[in-house]
Protein backbone atom coordinates (compact mmCIF):
# COMPACT_ATOMS: atom_id res chain seq x y z
CA UNK A 1 0.00 0.00 0.00
CA UNK A 2 2.84 2.21 0.85
CA UNK A 3 4.25 1.93 -2.56
CA UNK A 4 0.95 2.72 -4.17
CA UNK A 5 0.23 5.93 -2.03
CA UNK A 6 3.88 7.18 -2.82
CA UNK A 7 3.44 6.26 -6.83
CA UNK A 8 -0.11 8.05 -6.45
CA UNK A 9 1.71 11.23 -4.99
CA UNK A 10 4.79 11.14 -7.83
CA UNK A 11 2.21 10.62 -10.45
CA UNK A 12 -0.10 13.66 -8.94
CA UNK A 13 3.25 15.95 -9.03
CA UNK A 14 4.63 15.08 -12.85
CA UNK A 15 1.62 15.32 -13.93
CA UNK A 16 0.62 18.59 -12.50
CA UNK A 17 4.23 19.83 -13.82
CA UNK A 18 2.88 19.01 -17.22
CA UNK A 19 -0.51 20.92 -16.91
CA UNK A 20 -1.64 23.07 -13.98
CA UNK A 21 1.44 23.73 -12.91
CA UNK A 22 3.31 24.12 -16.11
CA UNK A 23 5.06 27.28 -16.75
CA UNK A 24 3.62 29.30 -19.99
CA UNK A 25 4.56 28.27 -23.44
CA UNK A 26 5.58 31.63 -24.07
CA UNK A 27 7.25 34.30 -22.32
CA UNK A 28 7.75 38.35 -23.14
CA UNK A 29 10.97 40.75 -22.86
CA UNK A 30 10.51 44.24 -22.49
CA UNK A 31 13.03 46.90 -23.55
CA UNK A 32 15.14 48.99 -20.30
CA UNK A 33 14.54 52.35 -19.88
CA UNK A 34 16.22 54.59 -21.85
CA UNK A 35 16.76 58.47 -21.58
CA UNK A 36 18.57 59.44 -25.10
CA UNK A 37 16.22 59.14 -28.32
CA UNK A 38 17.68 58.37 -32.13
CA UNK A 39 16.69 58.79 -35.46
CA UNK A 40 16.76 55.02 -35.92
CA UNK A 41 16.53 51.57 -33.71
CA UNK A 42 18.55 48.36 -34.53
CA UNK A 43 17.44 45.16 -33.93
CA UNK A 44 20.48 42.79 -34.24
CA UNK A 45 20.59 39.74 -35.84
CA UNK A 46 21.33 37.94 -32.11
CA UNK A 47 17.61 38.28 -30.70
CA UNK A 48 16.20 36.57 -33.51
CA UNK A 49 18.28 33.58 -31.77
CA UNK A 50 17.78 30.21 -33.26
CA UNK A 51 17.03 28.75 -29.90
CA UNK A 52 14.07 31.39 -28.96
CA UNK A 53 12.36 30.01 -32.10
CA UNK A 54 9.85 31.51 -33.40
CA UNK A 55 10.67 35.16 -32.35
CA UNK A 56 7.39 38.00 -32.66
CA UNK A 57 8.34 41.66 -32.26
CA UNK A 58 5.56 44.33 -31.23
CA UNK A 59 6.62 47.36 -31.81
CA UNK A 60 4.65 50.67 -30.76
CA UNK A 61 5.08 54.03 -31.46
CA UNK A 62 3.23 57.62 -30.99
CA UNK A 63 2.97 57.16 -35.15
CA UNK A 64 3.73 55.83 -38.81
CA UNK A 65 7.16 54.43 -38.62
CA UNK A 66 9.05 51.55 -40.92
CA UNK A 67 10.76 48.17 -40.04
CA UNK A 68 13.62 47.18 -42.79
CA UNK A 69 15.35 44.05 -43.11
CA UNK A 70 18.39 43.61 -44.78
CA UNK A 71 21.83 41.57 -44.14
CA UNK A 72 23.44 43.02 -40.90
CA UNK A 73 26.72 44.34 -42.39
CA UNK A 74 24.33 46.35 -45.47
CA UNK A 75 22.02 47.55 -42.26
CA UNK A 76 25.31 49.06 -40.42
CA UNK A 77 26.41 50.15 -43.28
CA UNK A 78 23.30 52.43 -43.91
CA UNK A 79 23.35 53.75 -40.64
CA UNK A 80 27.21 54.99 -40.78
CA UNK A 81 27.55 57.80 -38.35
CA UNK A 82 23.86 58.56 -37.30
CA UNK A 83 22.60 58.15 -33.68
CA UNK A 84 21.02 55.16 -32.66
CA UNK A 85 19.63 52.68 -30.55
CA UNK A 86 20.94 49.03 -30.98
CA UNK A 87 19.40 46.19 -29.18
CA UNK A 88 21.88 43.66 -29.03
CA UNK A 89 20.26 40.73 -27.35
CA UNK A 90 17.64 38.80 -25.03
CA UNK A 91 18.43 38.31 -21.31
CA UNK A 92 16.47 34.99 -21.01
CA UNK A 93 16.98 34.51 -17.29
CA UNK A 94 15.42 37.67 -16.38
CA UNK A 95 13.36 38.06 -19.53
CA UNK A 96 15.03 41.44 -20.23
CA UNK A 97 15.99 42.46 -23.72
CA UNK A 98 19.54 44.59 -23.70
CA UNK A 99 20.13 47.78 -25.51
CA UNK A 100 22.39 50.47 -25.77
CA UNK A 101 21.94 53.94 -27.45
CA UNK A 102 25.05 55.41 -29.65
CA UNK A 103 25.58 58.96 -30.28
CA UNK A 104 25.75 60.37 -33.69
CA UNK A 105 23.82 62.33 -36.40
CA UNK A 106 20.41 63.53 -35.17
CA UNK A 107 18.71 63.31 -38.58
CA UNK A 108 19.16 60.80 -41.33
CA UNK A 109 17.28 59.81 -45.09
CA UNK A 110 14.32 57.76 -44.91
CA UNK A 111 15.37 54.30 -45.01
CA UNK A 112 11.94 52.43 -46.32
CA UNK A 113 12.29 50.96 -49.63
CA UNK A 114 16.01 51.46 -49.78
CA UNK A 115 17.31 48.98 -52.48
CA UNK A 116 19.74 47.96 -49.56
CA UNK A 117 17.33 46.37 -47.49
CA UNK A 118 15.08 43.17 -48.39
CA UNK A 119 11.85 44.44 -47.59
CA UNK A 120 10.01 47.11 -45.64
CA UNK A 121 7.09 47.44 -43.59
CA UNK A 122 5.25 50.18 -42.83
CA UNK A 123 2.74 50.63 -39.36
CA UNK A 124 0.81 53.16 -37.98
CA UNK A 125 1.66 53.33 -33.74
CA UNK A 126 1.87 49.63 -33.56
CA UNK A 127 3.41 46.33 -36.01
CA UNK A 128 3.58 42.62 -34.54
CA UNK A 129 6.62 41.82 -36.72
CA UNK A 130 7.32 37.82 -36.75
CA UNK A 131 10.85 37.73 -38.05
CA UNK A 132 11.74 35.08 -40.73
CA UNK A 133 15.13 35.35 -42.30
CA UNK A 134 15.00 35.05 -46.29
CA UNK A 135 18.59 33.72 -46.70
CA UNK A 136 21.28 32.55 -44.86
CA UNK A 137 23.57 34.94 -43.22
CA UNK A 138 22.90 37.43 -40.66
CA UNK A 139 19.71 39.32 -41.10
CA UNK A 140 19.02 42.92 -38.88
CA UNK A 141 15.84 44.92 -38.92
CA UNK A 142 15.83 48.89 -39.03
CA UNK A 143 13.11 50.97 -37.12
CA UNK A 144 12.73 54.29 -38.02
CA UNK A 145 9.84 56.98 -38.19
CA UNK A 146 11.03 58.85 -41.34
CA UNK A 147 14.29 59.95 -40.23
CA UNK A 148 13.71 63.28 -38.20
CA UNK A 149 11.25 61.73 -35.26
CA UNK A 150 12.70 60.13 -32.94
CA UNK A 151 13.08 55.81 -34.03
CA UNK A 152 10.70 53.46 -32.06
CA UNK A 153 12.09 52.09 -28.60
CA UNK A 154 8.80 50.46 -27.31
CA UNK A 155 9.50 47.13 -27.95
CA UNK A 156 8.44 43.88 -26.77
CA UNK A 157 9.75 40.27 -27.47
CA UNK A 158 7.80 37.33 -27.27
CA UNK A 159 9.48 34.06 -27.48
CA UNK A 160 9.45 30.22 -26.93
CA UNK A 161 9.67 29.63 -23.27
CA UNK A 162 12.40 27.12 -21.72
CA UNK A 163 11.72 27.63 -18.58
CA UNK A 164 10.57 23.84 -18.08
CA UNK A 165 10.34 21.31 -14.55
CA UNK A 166 12.83 18.83 -15.22
CA UNK A 167 11.36 16.46 -12.64
CA UNK A 168 8.46 16.23 -14.07
CA UNK A 169 8.60 12.95 -16.63
CA UNK A 170 11.12 11.15 -13.45
CA UNK A 171 8.08 11.34 -11.23
CA UNK A 172 5.69 10.11 -13.71
CA UNK A 173 7.97 7.17 -14.49
CA UNK A 174 8.73 6.64 -11.15
CA UNK A 175 4.86 6.73 -10.00
CA UNK A 176 4.12 4.47 -12.51
CA UNK A 177 6.70 1.99 -11.93
CA UNK A 178 5.18 2.07 -7.76
CA UNK A 179 1.76 1.81 -8.58
CA UNK A 180 2.04 -0.87 -11.08
CA UNK A 181 4.84 -2.63 -8.49
CA UNK A 182 2.06 -2.16 -5.44
CA UNK A 183 -0.17 -3.23 -7.77
CA UNK A 184 1.58 -6.38 -8.84
CA UNK A 185 2.21 -7.75 -4.82
CA UNK A 186 -1.36 -6.82 -3.49
CA UNK A 187 -2.51 -9.14 -6.07
CA UNK A 188 0.12 -11.74 -5.95
CA UNK A 189 0.22 -11.61 -2.21
CA UNK A 190 -0.56 -15.45 -0.96
CA UNK A 191 -3.43 -16.56 1.03
CA UNK A 192 -1.00 -18.69 2.90
CA UNK A 193 2.94 -18.72 3.26
CA UNK A 194 4.59 -19.73 0.46
CA UNK A 195 8.56 -21.00 -0.14
CA UNK A 196 11.08 -18.60 -0.62
CA UNK A 197 11.95 -19.39 -3.87
CA UNK A 198 7.85 -18.57 -5.14
CA UNK A 199 8.01 -15.51 -3.04
CA UNK A 200 11.16 -14.55 -4.51
CA UNK A 201 9.57 -15.34 -8.47
CA UNK A 202 6.28 -13.37 -7.53
CA UNK A 203 8.70 -10.08 -6.76
CA UNK A 204 10.60 -10.75 -10.15
CA UNK A 205 7.88 -10.96 -12.05
CA UNK A 206 6.07 -7.68 -10.84
CA UNK A 207 9.75 -5.82 -11.17
CA UNK A 208 9.73 -7.28 -14.79
CA UNK A 209 6.01 -6.38 -15.31
CA UNK A 210 6.60 -2.56 -13.51
CA UNK A 211 9.36 -1.73 -15.84
CA UNK A 212 7.92 -2.98 -19.34
CA UNK A 213 5.29 -0.31 -18.58
CA UNK A 214 7.24 1.99 -17.80
CA UNK A 215 9.01 1.76 -20.95
CA UNK A 216 12.21 0.59 -19.23
CA UNK A 217 14.02 -2.13 -22.11
CA UNK A 218 16.18 -4.77 -20.65
CA UNK A 219 18.98 -5.98 -22.52
CA UNK A 220 18.98 -8.91 -24.79
CA UNK A 221 21.55 -11.74 -23.94
CA UNK A 222 24.85 -11.05 -25.80
CA UNK A 223 25.67 -12.77 -28.96
CA UNK A 224 28.56 -15.71 -29.24
CA UNK A 225 30.68 -12.80 -30.87
CA UNK A 226 30.04 -9.99 -28.86
CA UNK A 227 31.50 -11.00 -25.08
CA UNK A 228 33.84 -8.26 -25.16
CA UNK A 229 32.43 -4.82 -23.63
CA UNK A 230 31.71 -2.17 -26.05
CA UNK A 231 34.95 -0.55 -25.36
CA UNK A 232 36.84 -3.17 -25.87
CA UNK A 233 35.28 -3.65 -29.51
CA UNK A 234 35.81 0.19 -30.34
CA UNK A 235 39.27 -0.13 -29.07
CA UNK A 236 39.79 -3.10 -31.39
CA UNK A 237 38.01 -1.59 -34.38
CA UNK A 238 40.09 1.50 -34.31
CA UNK A 239 43.41 -0.69 -33.70
CA UNK A 240 42.05 -2.90 -36.52
CA UNK A 241 41.55 0.52 -39.02
CA UNK A 242 44.83 2.32 -38.59
CA UNK A 243 46.53 -1.05 -39.10
CA UNK A 244 44.85 -1.22 -42.39
CA UNK A 245 45.39 2.35 -43.06
CA UNK A 246 49.35 2.25 -41.67
CA UNK A 247 49.21 -0.30 -44.50
CA UNK A 248 47.83 1.73 -47.31
CA UNK A 249 50.64 4.08 -49.72
CA UNK A 250 50.96 7.74 -48.83
CA UNK A 251 49.28 9.08 -51.75
CA UNK A 252 45.88 6.57 -51.62
CA UNK A 253 45.79 7.61 -47.81
CA UNK A 254 45.72 11.72 -49.01
CA UNK A 255 43.44 10.98 -51.98
CA UNK A 256 40.86 9.13 -49.55
CA UNK A 257 41.09 12.39 -46.58
CA UNK A 258 41.23 15.15 -49.63
CA UNK A 259 37.26 15.15 -50.65
CA UNK A 260 36.35 15.73 -47.09
CA UNK A 261 38.60 18.51 -46.61
CA UNK A 262 37.87 20.46 -49.88
CA UNK A 263 34.19 19.47 -49.08
CA UNK A 264 34.20 21.13 -45.82
CA UNK A 265 36.35 24.48 -47.22
CA UNK A 266 33.82 24.56 -50.47
CA UNK A 267 31.13 24.32 -47.78
CA UNK A 268 32.66 27.61 -45.52
CA UNK A 269 33.56 29.67 -48.29
CA UNK A 270 29.82 29.34 -50.26
CA UNK A 271 28.21 30.20 -46.67
CA UNK A 272 30.27 32.91 -46.57
CA UNK A 273 29.42 34.13 -49.52
CA UNK A 274 26.26 36.29 -49.96
CA UNK A 275 25.56 38.41 -53.36
CA UNK A 276 25.01 42.20 -52.78
CA UNK A 277 21.46 42.24 -54.00
CA UNK A 278 19.26 39.11 -54.04
CA UNK A 279 16.94 38.04 -56.99
CA UNK A 280 13.74 39.04 -55.65
CA UNK A 281 15.65 42.86 -54.74
CA UNK A 282 17.19 42.73 -57.84
CA UNK A 283 13.53 42.61 -59.79
CA UNK A 284 12.22 45.26 -57.55
CA UNK A 285 14.98 47.50 -58.34
CA UNK A 286 15.18 46.73 -62.56
CA UNK A 287 11.45 47.42 -62.27
CA UNK A 288 11.73 50.65 -60.79
CA UNK A 289 13.93 51.47 -63.18
CA UNK A 290 12.28 51.02 -66.01
CA UNK A 291 9.32 53.15 -64.12
CA UNK A 292 10.81 55.84 -63.34
CA UNK A 293 13.05 56.01 -66.77
CA UNK A 294 10.07 55.67 -68.98
CA UNK A 295 8.35 58.40 -67.11
CA UNK A 296 11.51 60.76 -67.32
CA UNK A 297 11.38 59.78 -71.40
CA UNK A 298 7.74 61.13 -71.62
CA UNK A 299 8.09 64.17 -69.82
CA UNK A 300 11.64 64.82 -71.18
CA UNK A 301 12.79 65.29 -67.41
CA UNK A 302 16.18 65.78 -66.39
CA UNK A 303 14.79 66.15 -62.82
CA UNK A 304 13.00 63.15 -63.07
CA UNK A 305 16.09 61.01 -64.47
CA UNK A 306 17.93 61.15 -61.53
CA UNK A 307 16.40 58.77 -59.23
CA UNK A 308 17.48 55.97 -61.06
CA UNK A 309 20.39 56.77 -63.59
CA UNK A 310 23.79 58.30 -63.07
CA UNK A 311 27.11 58.74 -65.26
CA UNK A 312 27.02 58.36 -69.33
CA UNK A 313 23.92 56.75 -69.23
CA UNK A 314 22.02 60.09 -67.49
CA UNK A 315 24.22 62.44 -69.43
CA UNK A 316 23.17 60.74 -72.85
CA UNK A 317 19.69 60.62 -71.94
CA UNK A 318 20.15 64.38 -71.14
CA UNK A 319 21.35 65.20 -74.38
CA UNK A 320 18.59 63.12 -76.53
CA UNK A 321 15.66 65.22 -74.67
CA UNK A 322 17.74 68.71 -75.23
CA UNK A 323 17.45 67.56 -78.97
CA UNK A 324 13.83 66.52 -78.90
CA UNK A 325 13.30 70.00 -77.26
CA UNK A 326 15.26 72.38 -79.79
CA UNK A 327 12.75 69.82 -82.55
CA UNK A 328 16.12 67.87 -83.88
CA UNK A 329 15.14 64.96 -86.16
CA UNK A 330 16.38 62.28 -83.49
CA UNK A 331 14.56 59.40 -82.38
CA UNK A 332 13.08 59.05 -78.86
CA UNK A 333 15.91 57.10 -76.53
CA UNK A 334 15.72 53.67 -76.21
CA UNK A 335 12.97 52.30 -73.76
CA UNK A 336 14.27 50.09 -70.90
CA UNK A 337 12.71 46.33 -70.79
CA UNK A 338 13.50 44.65 -67.92
CA UNK A 339 10.34 42.57 -67.26
CA UNK A 340 12.73 39.44 -67.45
CA UNK A 341 16.31 39.06 -66.11
CA UNK A 342 18.10 36.38 -68.41
CA UNK A 343 21.42 36.53 -66.63
CA UNK A 344 22.80 38.86 -64.31
CA UNK A 345 26.13 38.96 -63.00
CA UNK A 346 25.69 40.24 -59.38
CA UNK A 347 29.14 40.33 -56.92
CA UNK A 348 28.95 38.75 -53.72
CA UNK A 349 29.52 40.85 -50.96
CA UNK A 350 33.29 40.14 -49.65
CA UNK A 351 34.37 42.20 -52.55
CA UNK A 352 31.92 44.59 -53.79
CA UNK A 353 32.86 47.32 -51.60
CA UNK A 354 30.64 50.46 -52.45
CA UNK A 355 30.14 52.05 -55.21
CA UNK A 356 28.95 48.90 -56.11
CA UNK A 357 28.83 47.37 -59.43
CA UNK A 358 26.11 44.80 -61.60
CA UNK A 359 25.61 43.73 -64.90
CA UNK A 360 22.08 42.15 -65.79
CA UNK A 361 20.90 40.91 -69.15
CA UNK A 362 16.94 41.89 -69.55
CA UNK A 363 14.35 41.29 -72.03
CA UNK A 364 10.61 42.08 -72.13
CA UNK A 365 9.92 38.05 -72.39
CA UNK A 366 11.26 34.53 -72.65
CA UNK A 367 10.99 34.59 -76.35
CA UNK A 368 14.04 33.34 -78.35
CA UNK A 369 13.95 35.76 -80.79
CA UNK A 370 13.68 38.81 -78.45
CA UNK A 371 16.54 40.78 -79.01
CA UNK A 372 17.73 41.39 -75.28
CA UNK A 373 19.09 44.27 -73.51
CA UNK A 374 22.32 44.45 -71.53
CA UNK A 375 22.68 47.08 -68.60
CA UNK A 376 24.66 48.08 -65.88
CA UNK A 377 23.89 49.69 -62.59
CA UNK A 378 25.55 51.22 -59.79
CA UNK A 379 25.13 52.04 -56.16
CA UNK A 380 27.46 54.58 -54.85
CA UNK A 381 26.62 54.05 -51.29
CA UNK A 382 24.67 52.39 -49.00
CA UNK A 383 22.26 55.33 -48.93
CA UNK A 384 21.96 55.41 -52.06
CA UNK A 385 20.11 53.41 -54.63
CA UNK A 386 21.16 51.21 -57.35
CA UNK A 387 21.13 53.01 -60.79
CA UNK A 388 21.38 52.54 -64.55
CA UNK A 389 24.85 53.79 -66.09
CA UNK A 390 24.20 51.78 -69.30
CA UNK A 391 22.27 50.54 -71.21
CA UNK A 392 21.70 49.16 -75.10
CA UNK A 393 20.72 46.02 -77.73
CA UNK A 394 22.72 43.39 -77.06
CA UNK A 395 24.57 43.08 -80.85
CA UNK A 396 23.67 40.30 -82.96
CA UNK A 397 25.52 37.12 -82.74
CA UNK A 398 27.23 38.19 -79.27
CA UNK A 399 26.51 36.89 -76.11
CA UNK A 400 26.61 37.36 -72.24
CA UNK A 401 28.15 34.41 -69.88
CA UNK A 402 24.84 32.54 -68.22
CA UNK A 403 25.62 33.93 -64.84
CA UNK A 404 22.74 32.93 -61.88
CA UNK A 405 22.69 35.42 -59.02
CA UNK A 406 24.75 34.97 -55.87
CA UNK A 407 26.83 32.98 -57.70
CA UNK A 408 29.64 33.00 -55.28
CA UNK A 409 32.58 33.37 -57.34
CA UNK A 410 31.31 36.85 -59.42
CA UNK A 411 33.26 39.54 -57.73
CA UNK A 412 33.88 43.29 -58.17
CA UNK A 413 36.69 44.44 -60.37
CA UNK A 414 38.78 47.77 -60.88
CA UNK A 415 39.45 49.06 -64.11
CA UNK A 416 43.27 48.34 -63.53
CA UNK A 417 42.69 44.79 -62.33
CA UNK A 418 45.07 42.27 -62.92
CA UNK A 419 44.50 38.19 -64.19
CA UNK A 420 42.44 39.22 -67.53
CA UNK A 421 44.46 39.04 -71.21
CA UNK A 422 44.70 43.01 -69.88
CA UNK A 423 43.73 44.90 -67.57
CA UNK A 424 39.94 46.56 -68.14
CA UNK A 425 40.81 50.14 -68.93
CA UNK A 426 43.76 48.95 -71.62
CA UNK A 427 41.62 47.03 -73.24
CA UNK A 428 39.00 50.04 -73.94
CA UNK A 429 42.30 52.28 -75.20
CA UNK A 430 42.37 48.96 -76.98
CA UNK A 431 39.07 49.15 -78.82
CA UNK A 432 39.49 52.41 -79.50
CA UNK A 433 42.53 52.27 -81.46
CA UNK A 434 40.71 49.19 -83.47
CA UNK A 435 37.70 51.41 -84.22
CA UNK A 436 39.87 54.34 -85.29
CA UNK A 437 41.86 52.28 -87.48
CA UNK A 438 40.87 49.58 -89.36
CA UNK A 439 44.65 48.21 -89.86
CA UNK A 440 45.53 48.57 -85.86
CA UNK A 441 47.43 45.36 -84.29
CA UNK A 442 45.56 45.14 -81.73
CA UNK A 443 41.73 44.26 -83.77
CA UNK A 444 43.50 40.66 -83.74
CA UNK A 445 42.53 40.64 -79.86
CA UNK A 446 38.65 41.08 -80.73
CA UNK A 447 36.15 38.80 -81.97
CA UNK A 448 34.16 39.55 -85.30
CA UNK A 449 32.10 42.05 -84.61
CA UNK A 450 29.20 43.63 -86.68
CA UNK A 451 29.55 47.06 -84.70
CA UNK A 452 33.32 47.11 -85.81
CA UNK A 453 32.66 46.83 -88.96
CA UNK A 454 29.74 49.06 -89.44
CA UNK A 455 31.73 51.73 -87.61
CA UNK A 456 34.61 51.12 -90.57
CA UNK A 457 32.22 51.09 -93.55
CA UNK A 458 31.24 53.89 -92.11
CA UNK A 459 34.02 55.94 -91.49
CA UNK A 460 35.16 55.14 -95.08
CA UNK A 461 32.66 56.63 -96.88
CA UNK A 462 32.75 59.91 -95.13
CA UNK A 463 36.17 60.10 -96.56
CA UNK A 464 34.88 59.35 -99.86
CA UNK A 465 32.26 62.18 -99.10
CA UNK A 466 34.84 64.51 -97.42
CA UNK A 467 35.02 66.44 -100.83
CA UNK A 468 39.08 66.50 -100.75
CA UNK A 469 39.00 67.34 -97.18
CA UNK A 470 41.12 65.18 -94.87
CA UNK A 471 38.99 63.25 -92.05
CA UNK A 472 41.00 62.30 -88.64
CA UNK A 473 39.30 59.91 -86.08
CA UNK A 474 40.83 60.64 -82.42
CA UNK A 475 39.21 58.36 -79.55
CA UNK A 476 39.54 58.51 -75.74
CA UNK A 477 38.03 56.57 -72.68
CA UNK A 478 35.96 58.45 -70.88
CA UNK A 479 37.64 58.28 -67.14
CA UNK A 480 35.10 56.99 -64.21
CA UNK A 481 32.72 55.50 -66.51
CA UNK A 482 34.88 51.78 -66.49
CA UNK A 483 32.77 49.01 -64.46
CA UNK A 484 33.93 46.04 -64.41
CA UNK A 485 32.33 42.28 -62.97
CA UNK A 486 34.21 39.43 -62.96
CA UNK A 487 32.80 36.01 -64.44
CA UNK A 488 33.12 32.67 -62.83
CA UNK A 489 35.25 31.41 -66.16
CA UNK A 490 38.02 33.88 -64.67
CA UNK A 491 36.88 36.63 -67.16
CA UNK A 492 34.93 39.88 -66.76
CA UNK A 493 31.98 42.22 -67.90
CA UNK A 494 33.67 45.81 -68.99
CA UNK A 495 31.02 48.55 -69.66
CA UNK A 496 32.80 52.14 -70.68
CA UNK A 497 32.52 55.04 -72.66
CA UNK A 498 34.71 56.63 -76.08
CA UNK A 499 34.74 59.74 -77.26
CA UNK A 500 34.90 60.22 -80.56
CA UNK A 501 35.71 63.23 -82.62
CA UNK A 502 36.09 63.11 -85.97
CA UNK A 503 37.81 65.79 -87.75
CA UNK A 504 37.55 67.11 -91.51
CA UNK A 505 39.96 69.31 -92.08
CA UNK A 506 39.47 70.85 -96.12
CA UNK A 507 42.70 71.94 -98.24
CA UNK A 508 42.66 75.57 -99.68
CA UNK A 509 40.56 75.03 -103.18
CA UNK A 510 38.56 71.99 -101.69
CA UNK A 511 34.85 72.42 -102.14
CA UNK A 512 32.48 73.10 -99.20
CA UNK A 513 31.70 70.24 -96.78
CA UNK A 514 28.50 69.19 -97.25
CA UNK A 515 26.09 67.76 -94.36
CA UNK A 516 25.54 63.91 -94.72
CA UNK A 517 22.17 64.47 -92.89
CA UNK A 518 19.11 65.98 -91.26
CA UNK A 519 20.60 66.12 -87.79
CA UNK A 520 24.11 66.97 -88.79
CA UNK A 521 22.82 69.77 -90.63
CA UNK A 522 20.57 70.89 -87.43
CA UNK A 523 23.63 70.82 -85.35
CA UNK A 524 26.11 72.60 -87.63
CA UNK A 525 23.66 75.21 -87.81
CA UNK A 526 24.53 74.70 -91.72
CA UNK A 527 23.78 72.72 -94.64
CA UNK A 528 27.23 73.34 -95.64
CA UNK A 529 30.67 74.69 -94.52
CA UNK A 530 33.65 76.49 -95.90
CA UNK A 531 35.99 75.34 -92.51
CA UNK A 532 36.99 72.97 -90.86
CA UNK A 533 34.17 70.72 -89.10
CA UNK A 534 34.46 68.69 -85.91
CA UNK A 535 31.58 66.02 -84.84
CA UNK A 536 31.74 64.64 -81.59
CA UNK A 537 30.20 61.10 -80.27
CA UNK A 538 29.79 59.35 -77.76
CA UNK A 539 30.36 55.37 -78.26
CA UNK A 540 28.74 53.55 -74.53
CA UNK A 541 29.72 50.13 -74.64
CA UNK A 542 30.27 46.69 -73.03
CA UNK A 543 32.25 43.82 -73.99
CA UNK A 544 33.58 40.65 -72.30
CA UNK A 545 37.30 40.50 -71.47
CA UNK A 546 38.49 36.60 -71.42
CA UNK A 547 40.98 35.69 -68.10
CA UNK A 548 44.65 36.27 -68.95
CA UNK A 549 46.03 32.69 -70.56
CA UNK A 550 42.20 31.94 -72.21
CA UNK A 551 42.67 31.52 -76.16
CA UNK A 552 39.26 33.62 -76.35
CA UNK A 553 39.16 36.74 -77.83
CA UNK A 554 37.28 40.10 -76.66
CA UNK A 555 33.88 40.10 -77.70
CA UNK A 556 31.38 42.72 -77.71
CA UNK A 557 28.33 42.65 -76.04
CA UNK A 558 26.56 46.13 -77.09
CA UNK A 559 27.46 48.70 -78.12
CA UNK A 560 26.11 52.40 -80.16
CA UNK A 561 27.47 55.31 -81.71
CA UNK A 562 25.72 58.44 -80.46
CA UNK A 563 26.38 62.05 -82.64
CA UNK A 564 26.35 65.08 -79.53
CA UNK A 565 27.70 67.88 -81.35
CA UNK A 566 28.46 69.21 -84.81
CA UNK A 567 31.09 72.71 -85.24
CA UNK A 568 33.14 74.63 -86.73
CA UNK A 569 36.66 74.59 -85.43
CA UNK A 570 39.54 76.82 -86.65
Amino acid sequence: MIAMLLGAAALVVGIGQKTFWAPPETVTANMPQLTDEAPLTLIESSVNSPKLDPVELVITAKGEFTASLGRDYDVAAWIGDAAHVSVTGIDTENHKMIAEYTKGKGEVPNPAGADIFFDSQTADKTMTYRWTAPDTGDWSLLLAAGGKDAAPVDISVTYANDDAMPFAVPLIIAGSVLLVFGLALLIMRPAKPKTGTNTQHSVAVAAVLALAISGVSLPMAPSDDSSASPSESAQKSDEAKKSDDSKKPEDEKASEEAPSSASASSSVEETASFPVITEEQLKRVLADAQEQISKADDKTSSKALDSRSAGAFKYLRNKRYEMLKEKFKVDKPLALTTQVIRSAAVPNASEAKFPRVISVVTAKNNDADTLPQALTLVQENARDNFKVVFAGQMLPNSTFPGIAVGDPSTTQLKADSKGLQMTPEKALEALAKVLSDDGAKEKSKFAKSDFIAAVHSAQKDEAKAANEAKVTYKRSVTEGDTKVVSTPDGGAIVTGKLNNKARFIRTEDADPLESKDKLTEQLLGSSSSNGDVESTYAEPVMFYLPADGSKDKIQLISASQVLLDVKEVD
